[in-house]
């Protein structure tokens, strides 16, 4: 059991440990402010589903040129998506939090892929009209997985790994 008293061997020992709590209150405030920064506008995720739909889709495009278009407004998208999220926040988010965040973020990634591999499935052989499908299936896994991203990346943030 703690206790605060002075220990005769070590009278600096009551107040080591004040300074030891006094710190560790100061950063959890400091990350639960930070959390609290990097948390996402609402439309963020819509967005980027949005994008990434775009992407997933583009192999069901009538033509070249259209596919080409597709790619084109979904990278746009990100970077100006990434842009506005820097500016609001100030803070450029490079990494997952932790471990729980980064096993959502690859399964994100994964899932995009495949997303992406099935609609090149159904185009070359001759099922174009069901990459709506897969697009569709896209944004609902960025707008979805997203947010439980989120609540993941802001539990780890504030409470640590």
């Amino acid at each position: 059991m703690e206790s605060d008293r002075e220990n005769p061997e070590h009278p600096d020992a009551g107040r080591a440990r004040a300074d030891a709590r006094e710190a560790l209150a100061t950063l959890a405030s400091d990350r639960a402010a930070l959390a609290d920064r990097v948390a996402p506008p609402r439309w963020y995720y819509p967005l980027l589903g949005a994008a990434t739909a775009l992407f997933v889709g583009s192999p069901g495009a009538r033509d070249g040129s259209t596919q080409s278009v597709m790619v084109v407004f979904g990278v746009l998208g990100l970077v100006f998506l990434t842009m506005e999220y820097e500016k609001r926040t100030g803070v450029t988010v490079s990494r997952a939090a932790g471990p729980r965040s980064l096993g959502v973020a690859v399964v994100l990634g994964v899932v995009v892929v495949a997303l992406l591999g099935a609609s090149f499935a159904l185009e070359a052989t001759g099922h174009r009209a069901w990459t709506a499908l897969t697009a569709v299936a896209a944004f609902a896994a960025m707008w979805g997985g997203g947010a439980c991203y989120d609540r993941v990346y802001d539990r780890e943030l504030r409470h640590g790994r």
